[in-house]
């Protein structure tokens, strides 16, 4: 018995460039079909882990650092963007400075840090985590530990912020594949596979380090920063806290780590237990994804976007 390999035909190609399109616009006609409120707010926060998860993804799939303080840019994008709009700057010239600052933070941290490899790179993330959450604890103009309140001179509409974040998610996918099918993205993956053999083949990983840090820093303050005006208050222990640096690490792994899609999935699938974890199971729901992470590891290591894969595959080869 053989098996037959075929290619991907014209038909899938033309469907693979569509159907991401045909998606977008399914998600921008849903608020006129009449969901509630309570699932436009699940949808929002969907996008947002969304885009920091394709954040991530793009420093520790795409590149191969593991990062455990993605909570740093997450946050600084949030007060970056809180202290713009409470000062009555246009919400939008604030995300984007909430991509900014961030951005410009993650040369500061990658400068040192990525001099190391492997688990000390991982242990120096969690360590600037935890002093930037010290630091923002004890800075006045950031309201310390009692945190943040924003006052938006401008009528609440949730389906704007509906579609900012929409918007943002679709900028993340987007930038994900112009960077996954660059020569810029082919050095990342070179340098994934082996740092030594890609410096030989004149990619300098340490530039495409601090480029790549920069744009994910970006995308996941950006994420910080819409969230921060949704939620019109944010404090120290909450967007600089080490689970929010967890949680964005775990939807790539979950959903596959090292593509953009498994990213999304990861992201979507996130948003939509975590709330119904925290709620039902508040002092555990931290083992419980802990449990969940261990299952999917050792199950399939390339997540749920892997399984569906090897599903897809199965489905389209003839025995």
């Amino acid at each position: 018995m053989t098996t037959a390999v075929f290619a991907p035909s014209r038909l899938e190609a033309r469907a693979r460039l569509v159907l991401p399109g045909l998606l977008l616009v399914v998600l921008a006609l849903l608020p006129t079909a009449g969901l509630t409120p309570n699932l436009i707010r699940l949808l929002f926060i969907t996008f947002v882990w969304v885009t920091a998860s394709l954040g991530w993804n793009l420093l520790g799939g795409f590149t191969g650092q593991v990062s455990f303080g993605f909570a740093v840019f997450y946050g600084l994008g949030a007060y970056t963007a809180a202290l713009m709009i409470d000062r009555g700057v246009n919400p939008y010239l604030s995300f984007l400075g909430a991509a900014l600052i961030p951005a410009l933070a993650s040369f500061f941290i990658g400068l040192p840090t990525f001099r190391l490899r492997g688990p000390y790179f991982a242990i120096a993330t969690i360590g600037v985590s935890e002093a930037t959450r010290v630091i923002m604890n004890n800075l006045a103009i950031t309201g310390g530990a009692s945190g943040f309140r924003i006052v938006e001179h401008r009528p609440f509409r949730q389906v704007d912020h509906y579609y900012t974040a929409l918007a943002m998610a679709a900028l993340a996918v987007a930038v994900s594949f112009l960077i996954q099918h660059s020569k810029f993205g082919m050095g990342l993956r070179a340098i994934k596979q082996d740092e030594e053999a890609a410096a030989d083949l004149g990619v300098n990983p340490y530039a495409y380090k601090l480029a790549i840090h920069a744009v994910a820093a970006a995308l996941t303050g950006m994420a910080g920063g819409v969230f921060a005006r949704y939620a019109a208050f944010i404090y120290p222990q909450g967007v600089f806290s080490f689970q929010t640096s967890v949680y964005i690490l775990l939807m790539p792994v979950i959903g596959g780590i090292g593509t953009v899609w498994g990213a999304v999935l990861g992201g979507v699938v996130f948003g939509m237990v975590e709330e119904q974890l925290v709620a039902n199971f508040p002092q555990i729901h931290l083992l419980l994804y802990g449990s969940l992470l261990i299952l999917i590891i050792l199950a399939e290591p390339d997540g749920l976007a892997g399984l569906l894969g090897k599903l897809f595959r199965r489905l389209r080869t003839p025995r």
